[in-house]
């Protein structure tokens, strides 16, 4: 299926969803079985030799997902792993891999700042990552996709090699912007240009004494971007 195809789908599907009530459906014995069957058992173990941690959320979350029929599944222990990209969930004390493919969508409750929402393949630079989508306007959809990558050094102690290997974690923010997909940074005058009005919200990321680190101050950028867009 074409990109545009797939991405106008997820873009019109998400539409209807950012603006409904989310509701947590009770996880039925053969909605249970289901995700055994489309998820394999990891070793939480497997990264003990890894300083850090992969994973996007320092605590396992209540995750809906959705698949792509659209059926719900409601996980009380989820983590996003960004090594992986993919959703990690205890079940009966047993950490579990769900398999890429099967779901299109899923939502993490419990964060500080709302639920987040991620997509897979609403990003074409990251087709195969969970993408989060941070902003849906008319005019523009903001992502940012959990980068995490096993940053190996080679260091000399006493005579000896070693290996150190530690999890780095970056946010790769992008928007879509009337069909073109931008890389976005998180510095004032960097994101105005980004968003192509750097005089307009770099004016008005001043006088709002805005910062973009912070998700409040961010949606706020986007939504006037959205709407500077719309005057052209």
């Amino acid at each position: 299926m074409p990109f545009k195809v797939i991405l106008f789908s997820t873009l019109l599907f998400l539409a209807f969803q950012l603006r409904a009530q989310d509701d947590l459906p009770a996880l039925s014995a053969d909605a249970a079985d289901y995700l055994i069957e489309v998820s394999r058992a990891v070793d939480d173990n497997r990264y003990s030799e890894i300083r850090g941690t992969p994973y996007r959320y320092k605590e396992f979350k209540t995750v809906l997902l959705y698949d792509i029929t659209l059926n719900k599944y409601t996980i009380d222990s989820a983590n996003l792993n960004g090594f992986t990209s993919q959703f990690e969930y205890y079940v009966d004390g047993q950490l579990r891999e769900l398999l890429p493919g099967n779901f299109i969508r899923a939502d993490v409750y419990g964060t500080e700042d709302g639920v987040h929402r991620y997509a897979r393949g609403i990003n074409r630079k990251f087709r195969d990552n969970y993408a989060e989508i941070v902003y849906k306007g008319d005019n523009i959809t903001a992502t940012m996709v959990y980068n995490v990558i096993n940053d190996e050094k080679i260091v000399q102690n006493v005579g000896k090699t070693l290996k150190l290997r530690r999890f780095s974690a970056k946010s790769l923010h992008f928007a879509l912007v009337d069909g073109d997909l931008v890389p976005i940074t998180m510095s004032p005058k960097k994101l105005a240009a980004d968003l192509g009005f750097k005089k307009e919200l770099t004016e008005f990321i001043k006088a709002g004494k805005l910062k973009p680190g912070t998700r409040e101050d961010l949606l706020t950028i986007y939504k006037k971007a959205d709407e500077l867009v719309e005057m052209q």
